[in-house]
């Protein structure tokens, strides 16, 4: 292929370290935590418009690859709507994936360090999963039939001579303290909590909150909401969708103030922003009542787009395809964008996404992508923008207003998920737990961390042991309550992009010396390396309305869902929130459309 344009395009080469990206750890996703520098400076060249000016499509006499299907976006969602293709179309179809990371999977992706002798893995971001039944009539069923992935699971053994812990098998089961029947939490509280004096307390909702800091007041309420007591209207999701979840808490159900600052900062990272800005819908499914704890596999849902990476491209892992070497077995890179029906492009950021002549019915599809500092397209009859909204409007050049209406009302929340690589837990064994929360003011990192009883296999059995290595993994909203919620997604943005690597290593261990010097921690002695997973639009805000829609409209959602043309639009973000399941659902409708075109 030969360049269209000479224009230099930063942010593609996947080696180096800058205080961005900081240290990546090892392995197939070693200079691919999270949203990278060289990936974020690509992805704001298009925001910012400088592709903007390129020719609408590729000259006359330009070389272009063409395929019947371009996916844009190489996460779980791209990746099973390329596997339903083949499926639907029985493996003769050619099919281009263009991902702008080094390495598939989009938040399903994991990091690897190796501390001394022992090897560990641990999720960039999405983790948990629940193993479907063994005839479920599902994508991820057919998934778990197809690749063989077992239903039950082997965990890392603790040793009888410990006192008895429990821990959570991924990484979400410890938030919110009302899985206490399972995970040991220890609980820190400051002077400014109310405490006489910094100190920690376990499990504090088995006796009833008597050992925290909590106002008889504050404690009753509590109590009542973790009981469910005074809850209402939670079976008209319709409702709960036109109100914001702060008034619901203390308007509706009267609860205090108070439960809605315990419950923010769970809210904050998995619903985006505060309690305030989004709908009580969104609220109440952040509050978790199950007995049934998710596992998580070593490396999070990475595994599930390595299976499906798999599916596609035979031989690109040489090590073999069985549920234990799939864990840690390398990829070879040289199959990627080989010479089969199925081919995943990396590092190559899609700039333009439009229908010949801006025309719908034209059937041609041209896609133009950032490159190795080129401009490079290639053609398709059809596209699935297997990609987030905030890009999506961007990228599609004919989009229709309707559309492009309704992801203007769509508003986006920074994560940041951190792995920290510790040389033993011996401070955690201290406390009696496994999993800490604070009660988070604004100025702390996160709100909360963990360690995993992780899945074991021949190929991965890392020891579980106090005096140990293992990974203590944090995850760390960004809102500011009182703002509306596009406000504290950009905010969160804002100081997400502009704190360096090494400011926001100071702050853990700054702040982990701080809570558990006490019981023996030492950040200089006890820390091997930091990973910072940066995710700039990780959650879509629910804000209300986001779900059925207000004053008799129909909700952007399910106007974007529809796509044009031959564009189809798939992802997660469509059922309000990115997981696994909307990624795979979304995957297969958008693929069944598209070969329903043909």
């Amino acid at each position: 292929m030969r360049s269209v344009a000479a224009c230099p395009v930063s942010g593609h080469d996947p080696g180096g370290i800058d205080d961005f990206s900081g240290y990546s750890g090892v392995g197939d996703y070693a200079h691919a935590n999270g949203n990278t520098l060289p990936v974020l400076t690509a992805a704001h060249r298009v925001r910012d418009g400088l592709h903007d000016a390129l020719p609408p499509a590729p000259s006359p006499d330009e070389n272009v690859e063409t395929y019947d299907l371009v996916i844009v976006g190489g996460g779980l969602t791209g990746l099973m709507a390329a596997k339903e293709y083949q499926a639907l179309t029985g493996g003769r179809r050619r099919c281009l994936i263009l991902d702008n990371h080094p390495i598939f999977g989009g938040e399903a992706r994991q990091n690897e360090f190796i501390v001394g002798d022992t090897h560990l893995l641990g999720p960039q971001g999405s983790n948990d999963f629940l193993a479907p039944k063994p005839d479920a009539d599902t994508p991820i069923g057919a998934l778990f039939r197809e690749c063989g992935i077992p239903y039950e699971y082997n965990l890392q053994s603790w040793d009888s001579s410990l006192k008895k812990l429990r821990f959570s098998l991924d990484n979400y089961s410890n938030m919110d303290g009302f899985n206490e029947k399972q995970v040991d939490v220890a609980y820190r509280f400051e002077t400014r909590d109310g405490a006489a004096q910094p100190s920690w307390a376990t499990n504090i909702w088995q006796d009833d909150l008597v050992r925290t800091p909590f106002s008889p007041e504050a404690k009753e309420s509590l109590l009542r909401w973790r009981r469910g007591e005074g809850a209402r209207h939670a079976d008209d999701p319709h409702m709960l969708d036109r109100i914001d979840y702060r008034t619901y808490l203390e308007t509706i159900c009267g609860y205090c103030p108070e439960v809605t600052a315990f419950h923010q900062p769970v809210v904050g990272l998995l619903g985006g922003v505060s309690a305030d800005a989004i709908s009580a819908r969104c609220g109440m499914h952040l509050v978790t009542h199950s007995d049934r704890m998710t596992y998580s596999f070593p490396g999070g849902n990475a595994l599930l787009g390595r299976y499906l990476a798999a599916q596609l491209i035979p031989g690109l892992f040489p090590g073999g395809l069985s549920f234990s070497a799939m864990q840690r077995g390398r990829i070879d890179p040289t199959r990627l964008d080989g010479e089969g029906p199925v081919r995943i492009r990396q590092n190559a950021t899609v700039v333009s996404v439009r229908h010949r002549s801006d025309d719908p019915v034209s059937g041609i599809v041209d896609v133009a992508y950032a490159s190795a500092g080129c401009i490079r397209y290639v053609r398709a009859r059809a596209v699935i923008m297997a990609t987030g909204g905030w890009i999506t409007k961007h990228v599609v050049r004919d989009l229709p207003a309707a559309m492009r209406t309704a992801y203007d009302g769509f508003t986006y929340a920074p994560a940041l998920v951190a792995n920290v690589a510790l040389k033993n837990w011996r401070f955690l064994y201290r406390l009696n737990a496994t999993a800490a929360r604070w009660m988070d003011d604004g100025t702390m990192f996160g709100f909360s961390a963990n360690i995993r009883q992780s899945i074991v296999t021949p190929d991965y059995n890392p020891p579980l042991h106090p005096d140990q290595p293992i990974i203590l993994t944090f995850y760390m909203g960004l809102y500011t309550p009182g703002l509306s919620a596009w406000e504290q997604g950009a905010r969160g943005r804002m100081r997400l992009l502009s704190t360096s690597y090494t400011e926001y290593e100071r702050i853990i261990r700054s702040q982990m010396a701080a809570m558990f010097a006490e019981v023996g921690f030492d950040p200089a002695r006890d820390i091997d390396g930091i990973i910072l997973n940066r995710w700039g639009h990780a959650r879509v805000i629910q804000t209300p309305g986001f779900y059925y829609g207000l004053n008799g409209q129909p909700p952007g959602r399910e106007i974007v869902a529809k796509g044009f043309g031959r564009i189809a639009i798939a992802h997660a973000e469509l059922d309000g929130a990115q997981n696994y399941t909307g990624a795979f659902r979304h995957g297969v409708r958008a693929a069944r459309e598209v070969a329903s075109w043909s």
